[in-house]
């Protein structure tokens, strides 16, 4: 319930500051005087935007609110908005964003402007009505949904088409195993065969050159180079002066020996074996046919092996998501067609009743031979279009194309009236537009009926809406020393019928008006004494 407001230097209002009680209070005022300020002080302390040219020039806005909310808690919103500069918000005095300051507010009140009951007309609208009239929980469907959209999101982040991730997975295995099949340990393999297919190649004339070595070292008798060599050394065996040369050629002698012994084991280790230089010639093409696509080297084919495994492995991960995925997938839709249904059937069992309810409300707002129907479309029937047809002989069409501002705002109260819950306090901008006579009685009384479960604000022009109403407050424009001013003040007594009595007949001296405006107010009810000034 809103308890308190106070507002300074918006518009036209230089401060007012008003309190609030329970019940139905009317602002009332001649067009222009400033009454619709009150309604955007609150919407601004609510939340919303600012419309253009709602700050004075060189000048700063403040609205300050006080709620209580539903569980007995005071809850102080205030806004500022400069004319120029950034606007802050607060709630209980602490600095916030406006989105959290909109945040806050939800639920304390709802304001219904000059045209917000064209909200009618808005999609989604008439299904949020028929769900709030019949209770129905449309949670179970909005998880569902929601539940189904993050697997869709997900599905399409792991991005690419699924059978070109096949076909890449297939590819990177096939890589993968020719290189694992090749069996490729050492690094320098390539090279090693290299060597040994070379030496089998030229094995024969490899031996004949060794052989022919060999012999020369070890030629016959005299001829032998050691065997000479060893003449040699014998002779100047005993030659003090000639030992050097003694020692090298004993060296030479052991140096013979040596390669003798090596050309004699190389050609026992050389071996003309045509098998094996097929074998080292087959295992050469296959490392050179790898070196070639996935090389230069040995070691880079390797290496091309690790990371096509490691992309391999995610790739294949990525698939095994993606089936899970698809598996949750046929389980979230199948969850998502049995919460549709059942709150189809839900809603479909509620709208006769709330449509009745609407017929019994509206007749009571002199729209008795009105009709209208709910039709409900789609999976969960939430696609809820509300025809109208306000005559007998007139055809039910959607109700923004046939229903008449007032008749909306009609209907608008009618299905305030038939729900149950809401915020505690409503405010309503002059709804009465196009509205007289007996219309706007039973307009009044059904004012009247909201404000018996809720607080109500309503901007009026009519007499017999203002006069029902438990408190009223007038908004009169006045010269101040900075030009025009609107003045905010609390009625009662002689005051409030004098100001009846202007809306009656545009003269509040008028005795026929003033008889008429006691008249009205005889009949309403009793003050409460909410909407004093302080």
């Amino acid at each position: 319930m809103l308890v308190e407001l106070h507002v300074r230097g918006l518009g036209v209002i230089e401060e007012a500051r008003l309190e609030f009680g329970e019940g139905l209070t009317a602002l009332t005022g001649e067009t222009g005087a400033g009454k619709t300020l009150v309604v955007d002080a609150l919407a601004l302390v609510l939340g919303g935007r600012p419309r253009r040219g709602l700050v004075r020039q060189d000048a700063s806005a403040l609205v300050e609110a006080c709620f209580v909310d539903a569980g007995g808690e005071e809850v102080i919103l205030a806004r500022e908005l400069p004319s120029d500069g950034r606007a802050r918000a607060w709630i209980d005095g602490r600095l916030c964003s406006v989105a959290t300051l909109s945040e806050r507010s939800t639920g304390l009140c709802d304001i219904h402007g000059q045209h917000e009951h064209q909200s009618l007309v808005v999609a989604g609208t008439a299904r949020r009505a028929l769900d709030a009239y019949g209770e129905i929980d449309s949670s179970p469907v909005l998880n569902a949904r929601r539940t189904l959209r993050e697997l869709v999101d997900e599905q399409d982040r792991l991005g690419g088409d699924p059978i070109v991730v096949a076909r890449e997975i297939d590819l990177l295995s096939h890589q993968v195993a020719e290189i694992d099949a090749a069996g490729i340990e050492d690094p320098d393999e390539l090279d090693r065969l290299l060597d040994e297919a070379k030496v089998l190649e030229s094995a024969g004339s490899l031996k004949v050159a060794l052989n022919a070595g060999l012999s020369a070292i070890q030629l016959p008798d005299a001829a032998s180079p050691r065997d000479q060599i060893s003449t040699v050394r014998a002779a100047v065996s005993g030659f003090e002066s000639l030992k050097p040369l003694f020692d090298q050629l004993c060296d030479l002698e052991a140096e013979l020996d040596e390669v003798a012994t090596s050309l004699r084991e190389s050609m026992e280790e050389i071996d003309e074996d045509p098998r094996r230089l097929a074998e080292v010639n087959d295992r050469l093409a296959v490392l050179h046919d790898l070196c070639r696509r996935y090389g230069p080297k040995l070691g880079d084919v390797r290496a091309h092996r690790a990371a096509r495994a490691q992309e391999l492995e995610a790739l294949r991960a990525a698939a095994e998501l993606r089936e899970s995925i698809e598996e949750r997938l046929v389980t979230a839709a199948e969850a998502l067609r049995k919460a549709e249904s059942a709150i189809a059937i839900r809603r479909r069992a509620v709208a006769p009743d709330l449509q009745e309810a609407l017929h019994r409300r509206l007749a009571t707002l002199a729209l008795d031979r009105a009709r209208l129907e709910l039709v409900l479309e789609g999976a969960d029937a939430g696609d809820v279009s509300l025809l109208f047809s306000a005559n007998p002989g007139q055809a039910l069409q959607p109700v923004g194309m046939v229903a008449s501002g007032g008749e909306l705002a009609r209907l608008m109260l009618a299905i305030r009236l038939v729900m149950p819950g809401g915020p505690s306090t409503m405010i309503f901008d002059e709804v009465d537009a196009g509205i007289g006579g007996a219309t706007a009685t039973t307009l009044a009384q059904a004012l009247v009926d909201v404000a018996s479960t809720r607080q109500v604000l309503v901007v009026t022009h009519l007499a017999q809406i203002a006069a029902m109403a438990h408190a009223q407050i007038s908004v009169v424009k006045e010269p101040g020393a900075g030009g025009t001013v609107a003045r905010a003040t609390a009625l009662a007594g002689e005051s409030r019928i004098s100001e009846l009595a202007r809306m009656l007949s545009g003269s509040p001296e008028s005795e026929a008006a003033r008889r008429h405006a006691a008249e009205l107010l005889g009949n309403g009810p009793s003050p409460t004494g909410a909407g004093r000034l302080v």
